[in-house]
């Protein structure tokens, strides 16, 4: 018997060969190793199997399979090249068994464990000295027992049987850094295989075949990770944006959308509720998540398929209403309302009309919130009354000036409504139109009318200018008008920075602020007794502020005034007496 081109064989006349039954025999535990190797890979490799795990297990096999074809059968044959009949059976049952040993450690994300080990182990050493063994009797023909070669069979054989002894563990989930070294380690053995066979002048087209193969599962899986890192940076961007709890979007997506609408027309609603605290701490924190979720899916439902809404943390909302939205913030918070046995969750809410009343997420938000917890204290009640205590004081002061302070405010409601301001930023407006001449009442009565003579000096226009800030002052002091405070501060802030008394400019004074300052320059145009000059008509005067726009004046608040004073006369404007 001679072993010739790795299959063991019977030469007769150096011609012909005959496969003996005792090769079928030996030959048969191949088949039954691999067999075992399936089902065992059956319960040892965790389910779902990631499409990765796949293109590994491909990539191995074929990667082990070119070696195999280019190291072991490619070298028995050629180690007898007078055979005229070569039968490659032994080579290439150990390469196929070796193929699949680590085909099915791939599938299992190159982890091994007591079983696993024990039959790679017998597999390794069997496919070892069968082609150690076959190699040696096709150059000089080895016969008889009791060699080194029967130690490796009996080792192989006990492997086996101490793997079916081995209790199956449960594999750990997750992506060890070995799944992405292997594979491309195995690629470049690949690729090597390809070059050095390609090289031969006698180039095996099986070997060529197997390596290019395993080549393109190489490729396969560098555009399978390429797309798997894009989806998980994906996922990862969006679980950055989402809240956990409800499934919105949260305050980092906000601040996202807020910068992505840019000038672009909407209203902000910020909600809080009121009353989860209390449901919170009677139900537990499973049930406060549960309510969360409801409310969001119901604000989300209620703002309509253009707006959005999002989960600011806490038991804060916010939804962003683009210009067409036809809900109203109110019906907003009664979308956000739950009502049941032991608990009434109810939500108080801010406004703020973009861009008109805020330039940017930061200020839009602390513009919502102040008016969010001046909705929840009910500060608009409580506080028009002492608005009301303080314009009666300047009336009684000086008739004239309250008189030109309301056809202010007149004229500053509906410029604000005409820029579409909302409710809150509306009132604001006019209560600061009313009040934008208070500080006047702490300045001497030369200086109050605006008449310094020819030998003022600097501190007494220093003065002058001041008296928004003493208005401010006494305004601020109740609470709940701060915000009336900061635009009565600022009423005489110029568009180009030139104004007092900080020297604000643009978008950096408050909206408020430019509304009541343009409409209080259009109601001295237009009043009669003025010593500075007569009385201009309500299209004069428009002129000459379209004229300071840009310089003193907000142009988009002149141009809203405007068209206010062209659609209805203004009764306060032409009757009003300046002081």
């Amino acid at each position: 018997m001679l072993w010739v081109g790795g299959g063991a064989v019977t030469v007769l006349d150096g011609n012909d060969a005959t496969f003996s039954l005792a090769d079928a025999l030996m030959f048969g535990i191949n088949p039954m190793i691999l067999l075992a190797l399936v089902f065992y890979g059956r319960s040892a490799v965790p389910r779902p199997i990631p499409a990765s795990r796949w293109v590994d297990a491909l990539l191995s096999s074929l990667t082990v399979a070119a070696v195999g074809a280019t190291f072991v059968i490619q070298s028995a044959i050629d180690s007898v090249q007078d055979a005229k009949v070569a039968v490659a059976i032994y080579p290439t049952g150990a390469s196929v068994l070796a193929s699949a040993a680590v085909g099915l450690l791939a599938l299992r994300g190159w982890t091994f464990d007591r079983r696993f080990a024990l039959a790679a182990a017998g597999t390794a050493t069997l496919a070892l000295t069968e082609i150690l063994y076959r190699h040696q009797q096709a150059l000089h023909f080895i016969a008889g027992f009791g060699t080194l070669y029967d130690v490796g069979w009996t080792v192989a054989g006990t492997c086996f049987a101490a793997a079916a002894w081995q209790t199956q563990r449960p594999l750990s989930p997750g992506t060890r850094r070995t799944e992405i070294v292997v594979p491309i380690l195995l690629g470049a053995v690949a690729l090597s295989v390809l070059v050095y066979d390609g090289a031969r002048g006698d180039a095996s087209k099986l070997t060529i075949t197997i390596a290019g193969l395993a080549v393109a599962m190489l490729i396969a899986r560098m555009a399978l990770s390429l797309t798997m890192n894009y989806r998980l940076l994906a996922h990862t961007r969006l679980e950055a944006v989402t809240d956990s709890v409800t499934g919105l979007g949260n305050a980092r997506r906000l601040v996202a959308d807020l910068e992505r609408v840019g000038a672009a027309p909407s209203t902000l609603v910020l909600l809080d509720l009121n009353g989860f605290k209390s449901y919170n701490d009677t139900f537990g924190h499973i049930a406060g998540d549960h309510l969360l979720a409801r409310i969001g899916a119901a604000l989300a439902d209620g703002a309509g398929p253009t707006a959005r809404a999002y989960r600011m943390g806490g038991d804060e909302f916010c939804v962003l209403l683009p210009a067409d939205a036809t809900i109203t913030p109110s019906a907003l918070a009664a979308h956000a309302a739950q009502r049941g046995d032991g608990f009434n969750v109810t939500a108080a809410y801010g406004v703020v009309a973009l861009p008109a009343e805020a330039r940017g997420a930061n200020a839009a938000l602390r513009l919502a919130d102040e008016r969010m917890y001046a909705h929840k204290r009910g500060d608009g009640g409580r506080a028009q009354p002492v608005v009301d205590a303080l314009a009666a004081l300047l009336k009684a002061h000086e008739p004239s000036l309250y008189r030109h302070a309301a056809a202010v405010a007149d004229l500053a409601e509906a410029t604000a409504r005409a820029l579409r301001l909302s409710e809150p930023a509306c009132r604001e407006a006019v209560n600061a139109a009313l009040l934008h001449d208070l500080g006047t009442m702490a300045l001497p009565a030369a200086m109050a009318s605006g008449k310094l003579g020819a030998g003022h000096d600097d501190e007494e226009r220093a003065l002058v200018e001041h008296h928004t800030v003493f208005g401010a002052r006494v305004i601020a002091t109740t609470p709940e008008l701060r915000g009336v405070a900061a635009l009565v501060r600022s009423r005489h802030e110029r568009w180009d920075g030139s104004g007092y008394p900080d020297g604000l400019a643009a978008d950096a004074i408050p909206l408020g602020s430019r509304v009541v300052f343009a409409c209080h320059a259009f109601d001295r145009l237009t009043s009669p007794n003025t010593d500075q000059a007569p009385a201009r008509t309500r299209g004069e005067a428009i002129a000459v502020l379209r004229q300071w726009a840009g310089s003193s004046f907000d142009a988009a608040v002149v141009d809203a005034l405007a068209a206010t004073v062209v659609r209805a006369p203004v009764a306060a404007s032409a009757t009003a007496v300046g002081a």
